[in-house]
């Protein structure tokens, strides 16, 4: 990633084994073609079947795709036993046992659009392999709000804005939010990757644009197009360099705050994918249907993430 002080780098295949052979960074040079060499010979010495040996990329991986799936449906059918019940809140999701219907908890606000990865965890921790889980927690989201750590609390579900988690792909900026034992993150909408990296890693995440848009009526006062405002990007984040400059933030001009305690009340009833908001001790009370959170994704949440329910389904499998 460009520091001299690096214990890893990212290379071409070519620039690996000619570095692995020099025992120094260095390149392949000028390519010779060996001497009696007529094209390659395809699947010799590879241990592949026979009827495997010439299926392209995509096949080999709509194969590999299908296992899983296969899997899964195994799996759903010996945990599950039925199918969902149809009632008047239409088709309900199934819940896996012991996995919870319901979360909940006070909704802390934080009010900005395109919060990039680098923003959530910060660069220059990324590529430390001796970060605590402590560390991670105090620094979460800090290039953007120093004071999140103490605002936010363990068991709230953070709201953020639009294409929340934008950017590269480090884990840590869902597993950063884990550590500060937040379960659950709210947006207008996520970054793609973010999306699939908080399932990888364990942490619930649901797309309310209606909430985002209701939190900016009541506590931002004036429309986001009004308050925009130019930002520079934060002194501590210049060791990273795969990160855009920071979006504008949308916050009241009479109140500073980056980070807000709103004293909203949310609910997210899993089997009937909806959430219940109540805002604030005497306000209104409202529903949303969301998206479903099926049941193959529970099982990998309940697991811990991706890597602990491929190694399940490896010893499943023995």
């Amino acid at each position: 990633m460009g520091s001299t002080e690096a214990k890893a780098y990212l290379a071409s295949p070519e620039v690996v084994a000619a570095s692995a052979l020099h025992g120094r960074i260095t390149g392949p040079g000028w390519y010779n073609q060996p001497k009696g060499w007529s094209g390659v010979v395809r699947g010799e010495g590879d241990g592949i079947k026979e009827k495997d040996r010439m299926i392209t990329a995509d096949e080999a991986l709509e194969k590999v795709t299908g296992q899983l799936d296969s899997l899964v449906e195994e799996g759903e059918k010996e945990i599950l036993g039925s199918e969902s019940v149809i009632t008047g809140d239409g088709q309900l999701t199934e819940v896996l046992p012991g996995f919870p219907e319901r979360v909940e908890g006070e909704i802390v606000f934080y009010d900005a659009d395109n919060i990039n990865t680098d923003g959530i965890y910060p660069g220059k921790y990324t590529y430390q392999d001796d970060v605590t889980t402590e560390k991670m927690a105090e620094v979460c989201i800090s290039n953007y709000d120093n004071a999140f750590a103490s605002v936010a609390r363990e068991g709230d579900i953070l709201v953020a804005g639009f294409d929340f988690g934008c950017g590269s792909s480090r884990e840590q900026a869902a597993t950063a939010i884990l550590a500060k034992k937040i379960p659950l993150v709210i947006a207008g909408s996520f970054g793609s990757i973010f999306s699939r990296n908080s399932i990888n890693n364990a942490l619930m995440g649901v797309e309310v644009p209606r909430l985002v848009q209701r939190l900016r009526e009541i506590f931002s006062g004036v429309k986001p197009k009004d308050i925009q405002q130019d930002l520079t990007e934060p002194s501590q984040n210049r060791e990273s360099l795969d990160s855009p400059p920071p979006a504008a933030l949308v916050v009241p001009q009479h109140e500073k705050l980056l980070t807000r305690r709103t004293v909203w009340k949310l609910v997210w009833d899993i089997r009937r994918s909806k959430v219940d908001i109540q805002e604030g001790e005497k306000g209104p009370q409202w529903s949303q249907k969301v998206g479903e959170l099926p049941p193959n994704v529970q099982e990998i949440i309940a697991c811990g993430g991706l890597e602990k329910w491929v190694k399940k389904q490896i010893e499943g499998s023995k």
